[in-house]
């Protein structure tokens, strides 16, 4: 009696399962009907014609030589034209409509008043139907003319400058460096060009240096809508030495120092980093090293700080020693 209640619920089971096997399947009949009509009508709306407007920023390409476009009246322009679905979508693709270029040896430039120039619309409908794929009688702007200012180029020789953000290895450091060209010729409008003194490149960032390096750089325009540069790019030179310490026995030189006094030791030490190149260079002779009695009562202390006035150029990290040195007043 078990062995027939167990069939029959099993029956029961696998029909209720082809039931629902059936149902997903008239679901998915449908949604596909559904897709495919969906589609059907978008490809018959793409056939249709439409009428259009549409902002495009413009952008204008071989400005006649020697000339700089300085200012624009109208940046943007407003076109409007027929066309269908499938040519509209191709546009949108393409990012065709975002702006307009026009290449101004192709048309003519008139001059309106002083620096101010203009270029009929009606000129370049013709060009412009074309790139967009349209017909030209179906295409209108929105102004019968784009507005400019166009301005002779002037030029001036600039200096270059350079930030350099170096870091080297031990016992290494820069013993100079140098740009080539020095200078670069500029071009733009005349009361922008009499602002500038000099340029600058692109800043230069290198670590753990220990041997020369040649770096090749941008120069920063200060008004890339406005300036040209010849060249662009600049290189920069680094040259990179090893460094050693070197101490010097330098005598005290207190002449100056009134009343007249003595000082114990009569000599100090002075010791710095140099460049090997210059080790041999320097000399005792090239310091010189005095007690500082600026405002000071000489009756009232017992000791005087050393500084040194005068050194040689290109050594660094310099140490008198002993830093103050006792005296007595001769007179």
């Amino acid at each position: 009696m078990n062995k027939n209640i167990t069939t029959g619920m099993y029956g029961k089971n696998h029909k209720d399962e082809s039931q629902t096997g059936e149902k997903k399947g008239d679901h998915l009949i449908f949604l596909i009907c559904i897709l495919l009509a969906t589609i059907f009508w978008f490809l018959i709306k793409l056939s249709d014609n439409y009428s259009v407007s549409y902002q495009m920023k413009i952008k204008y390409t071989h400005v006649p030589a020697g000339k700089l476009i300085t200012a624009l009246d109208d940046s943007d322009a407003i076109v409007r034209f027929k066309s269908n679905g499938y040519n509209l979508v191709d546009l949108l693709l393409h990012g065709s409509l975002d702006s307009l270029s026009i290449n101004m040896s192709e048309y003519d430039i008139r001059k309106e008043t002083g620096n101010k120039y203009a270029i009929s619309t009606s000129n370049i409908r013709e060009k412009i139907a074309q790139t967009l794929g349209v017909n030209d009688r179906d295409l209108e702007f929105a102004k019968p003319v784009l507005r400019f200012y166009m301005e002779h180029l002037r030029k001036k020789r600039l200096k270059l400058q350079t930030h350099l953000d170096l870091s080297f290895k031990s016992q290494f450091n820069l013993f100079g460096y140098k740009i080539v060209p020095a200078s670069i010729m500029v071009y733009g409008p005349k009361q922008i060009l009499d602002t500038l003194k000099a340029l600058s490149t692109e800043p230069v960032h290198l670590e753990n240096l220990e041997n020369n390096k040649k770096v090749r750089i941008d120069v920063q325009n200060p008004y890339p809508q406005m300036l040209k540069m010849r060249p662009q790019k600049v290189i920069i030179n680094l040259d990179v030495e090893k460094y050693t310490e070197q101490r010097i026995i330098v005598p005290i030189d207190a002449s100056g120092v009134h009343p007249e006094i003595r000082t114990f030791p009569t000599t100090a030490t002075v010791s710095f980093n140099v460049f090997i190149r210059d080790y041999e260079k320097i000399h005792a002779n090239q310091f010189k090293l005095i007690p500082n009695v600026k405002n000071i009562d000489l009756r009232k202390i017992k000791t005087l700080r050393l500084e040194l006035i005068s050194s040689p150029k290109d050594i660094s990290n310099i140490r008198i020693i002993p830093p103050e040195v006792e005296f007595i007043i001769v007179n």
